[in-house]
């Protein structure tokens, strides 16, 4: 008897524990950001560790925490995010390639190729966008900021946030 409550018990927390599990390595899947040397990535940890934050966020669609990222996003442009995330895509993953980095002060320029493999949710069909992106960041107190809206014009089509 008391071995069959142990079991069960450890079956509850087991299954507690299965579906942060399964959407931990769901969030891992949705990114992935492949520098252009193991050099670069070791040399500018901090900045690919901001671009692994960033783009795991993004990926899930989670628009408050978007902004923290990039502070110069205004509350229209934050409720465009919401929109399409929550009407146009679904299942969004985000491939970042030959990324290079070159940061001057406290500013970071960065050149990669962006792939984001998404349902679209009208149609339900399966869509893949690429392009080679150069972005910048800014360093302040808090840490690396995104400095513009160019990953947006990216992601909506080209259109720009206004």
């Amino acid at each position: 008897m008391r071995t069959r409550r142990c079991m069960t018990s450890l079956g509850l927390v087991a299954s507690l524990l299965y579906p942060f599990t399964i959407a931990h390595a769901q969030s891992m899947d949705r990114i992935a950001i492949i520098a252009a040397s193991p050099d670069e990535a070791r040399q500018q940890s901090t900045i690919f560790a901001f671009l692994q934050e960033y783009f795991s966020v993004l990926a899930q669609g989670q628009v408050d925490k978007i902004a923290t990222y990039h502070p110069t996003l205004t509350p229209q442009q934050l409720d465009i995010l919401r929109n399409y995330f929550a009407h146009t895509i679904r299942d969004l993953h985000i491939r970042l390639e030959d990324v290079r980095v070159q940061v001057t002060a406290s500013r970071a320029e960065i050149v990669f190729y962006r792939t984001d493999r998404f349902v679209d949710r009208d149609t339900s069909r399966p869509v893949q966008k690429s392009i080679r992106i150069r972005t910048a960041l800014v360093q302040d107190a808090s840490g690396w900021q995104l400095s513009g809206p160019d990953q947006f014009a990216f992601i909506l089509g080209g259109k720009a946030l206004t």
